[in-house]
């Protein structure tokens, strides 16, 4: 590619036919010649970003149907694109020095995966490859032994834990596991108590966090108060996001 550069005086100057891997700035969306400071010239934004997590968003469709999913209301929820896969190893490959990625929807990123099977084999070949491990977040019930001895961690989502008991028993005899519990106002203290005592039992890690834009009247407030060591999850982005249409944010919705 032809690549153009200014000196001190203004003046352009041409360089011959040139081959540049290229980065892309997560602020601004411009490619740029990575550098030892590794900074967009344009915005300089990698001190900002340098405490964020790294997650790809995908939009495989979802069964679960949870009556708070944000997704829902997203810009980008009928967005279906072929992964650029151009792209997104650019994108892995700028942020290997995180040590690891985080795989999510988008709806659910393992519903039909049947059909996105030669997906993920890509994409833990390409993470295999920057030696970066591999988190899930999914609700699909997916029992696929070879699958979940690949991830590092699974991130799941509970209301109810007599709900997902058997399945969550499953999952941490193959890895490592999260739950996250959404904090509503059906959610109860004996309820959370259940997701703690079951954390004792397996060696999970449990979280809370409050559902956006909700009165949970009180709720969240009471299982902090109740419960003053549990780990909790404020509202807001903690990740750099590669989209479904293949773009680069730091703002989820």
């Amino acid at each position: 590619m032809n690549v153009n550069s200014t000196n001190l005086f203004g003046e352009i100057q041409k360089s011959k036919h040139i081959v540049i891997d290229l980065w892309i700035c997560i602020d601004c969306g411009a490619e740029y010649e990575p550098s030892l400071n590794t900074q967009c010239p344009s915005c300089f934004s990698s001190n900002t970003k340098s405490k964020l997590n790294i997650s790809v968003i995908t939009n495989f469709g979802c069964q679960t149907d949870c009556w708070y999913c944000i997704w829902k209301v997203h810009r980008l929820k009928d967005v279906a694109l072929e992964t650029d896969w151009e792209k997104l190893e650019k994108f892995l490959t700028q942020y290997k020095n995180k040590g690891k990625v985080s795989v999510s929807g988008g709806g659910d990123c393992l519903y039909r995966y049947d059909e996105y099977e030669d997906w993920w084999n890509k994409f833990f070949n390409i993470c295999g490859q920057l030696d970066m491990l591999v988190d899930v977040h999914s609700r699909q019930v997916f029992h696929n032994d070879d699958f979940w001895r690949k991830v590092n961690r699974v991130v799941v989502s509970s209301d109810f834990l007599v709900e997902d008991l058997e399945y969550f028993r499953y999952l941490s005899e193959l890895t490592k596991m999260r739950i996250v519990h959404v904090v509503t106002e059906f959610s109860t203290i004996n309820g959370v108590q259940e997701y703690l005592d079951f954390q004792k039992e397996s060696g999970c890690q449990f979280t809370i966090k409050p559902l956006s834009n909700y009165d949970d009247k009180g709720m969240f407030k009471k299982v902090r108060e109740t419960f003053p060591d549990i780990y909790f999850l404020e509202e807001g982005d903690y990740n750099i996001y590669f989209m479904p249409d293949n773009t680069v944010t730091d703002c989820f919705m």
